[in-house]
């Protein structure tokens, strides 16, 4: 039986930022990280992008195979991890191989969520989370014409503006009453859909899919209001659910993901969770900037350090060629609204108790660090503009 001091489940950015901190605490002890995906860690966070790209796969590897070679990591590419027995420390891949850890790492991930809609498992539903993913896509969506993207986040959005540009006829229907839900206004959100709309896209807000429509294959998609859309194609982009399923025979703690403390331990004692798959105080956060700093906090703690996660503001910027936004912070809850407009330019700074707690800016992101420091540091309006003509 292999035995190994770290053993990482996963090679996303949560697993390898994990590995790579190890590796800088502990120089001489063995690391084995196993993956499902035939790759190493790519950049998950620009398949959407590629949808409309000709590319060789290593384009999107965030490191080549000499990296691994030279800190001596090793890494297990499609295997399958079946089991994780958490008395003897061991788990067993599926082709029967067992391997036993001292420290364990658990970032298994997570994969798209699908709602239960009528006709969902037709051809030509798809959705997009890895390289696999995206070159079945590319290859299905080539003979489409007219293709519905389900999600009017920053992700559905990125990827109908990427079928724009292979010339598709592209469709957005959005559950919430204006896109980007989570990171914009109601006022700001509308201009962008202004800006969508004069560029082709057919947008359908307070929507949702009730059915898929055609025989084997989609043809068409009904909405929740009657409307019926022709469509050869449809991609959702309604969010992720965690790969919990490897923990679910064990003594593990999870409910919607793998429960973890401010630590990034589990329940069981030298088992640690990183990346999508984790629940942290009841929530699923499922970006890539989180999952790489949990990876870096994990591996420093699973190789000795003691330090504590805590969630930064979030951040969101799109640019959709002369579309471009930046939104930090909470632009929800504030009794202060600052606004700076000129043009296509549109800038708002939301404040609480006369301290800064988010900002949209739309139109001109050249000043996004410095709002989100403002947001991070919690400045008054006074400091802000004086950060801002420095």
């Amino acid at each position: 039986m292999e035995t190994t001091k770290y053993l990482i489940i996963g090679n996303g950015i949560a697993g390898l930022s994990a590995a790579k901190e190890i590796r800088n605490n502990d120089s001489e002890s063995s690391i084995i990280m196993i993956s499902s995906e035939p790759y190493h860690t790519y950049y998950r966070i620009k398949l959407t992008e590629y949808i409309s790209k000709d590319f060789e796969e290593t384009e999107l590897l965030v490191n080549k195979d000499s990296w691994y070679e030279e800190r001596d990591i090793k890494v297990q590419l499609n295997k399958i991890v079946e089991t994780i027995d958490v008395e003897d420390q061991k788990i067993r891949l599926d082709d029967g191989t067992e391997i036993k850890y001292e420290k364990l790492l658990i970032a298994t991930g997570s994969r798209p969520f699908i709602p239960p809609i009528a006709g969902k498992y037709k051809k030509g539903v798809l959705a997009l989370r890895t390289l696999k993913d995206l070159k079945y896509i590319k290859n299905y969506f080539n003979k489409c014409n007219n293709i519905t993207v389900i999600g009017g986040g920053l992700l559905g959005l990125e990827a109908a503006w990427s079928l724009t540009k292979l010339g598709k006829n592209v469709s957005i229907v959005e559950f919430a009453p204006y896109l980007l839900p989570k990171q914009l206004d109601e006022e700001l959100a509308n201009k962008l859909k202004d800006k969508l709309v004069r560029k082709g896209f057919n947008i359908y807000l307070s929507s949702a899919a009730d059915e898929i429509l055609g025989k084997e294959q989609v043809d068409g998609i009904l909405l929740n209001n009657g409307q019926i859309l022709k469509s050869d194609g449809v991609l959702f982009s309604v969010g992720i659910r965690p790969n919990i399923d490897l923990v679910r025979d064990t003594p593990i703690a999870f409910d919607k993901g793998v429960i973890v403390n401010k630590y990034l331990e589990t329940n069981i004692e030298n088992i640690y969770a990183a990346g999508d798959v984790i629940e942290l105080d009841g929530r699923i956060i499922g970006l890539w900037t989180s999952a790489n700093e949990q990876g870096k906090i994990a591996g420093a703690n699973m190789s000795g350090k003691t330090l504590e996660y805590t969630e930064p503001k979030l951040f969101t910027s799109l640019i959709l060629d002369d579309i471009k936004l930046f939104s930090v912070g909470d632009v929800k809850n504030f009794d202060r609204v600052y606004e700076y407009m000129e043009g296509d330019i549109h800038h708002k700074i939301f404040a609480n108790n006369d301290r800064i707690t988010g900002g949209i800016l739309f139109g001109d992101i050249r000043d996004m660090s410095k709002l989100k420091k403002a947001v991070d540091e919690r400045m008054d309006m006074k400091s802000y503009t004086n950060l801002l003509y420095k």
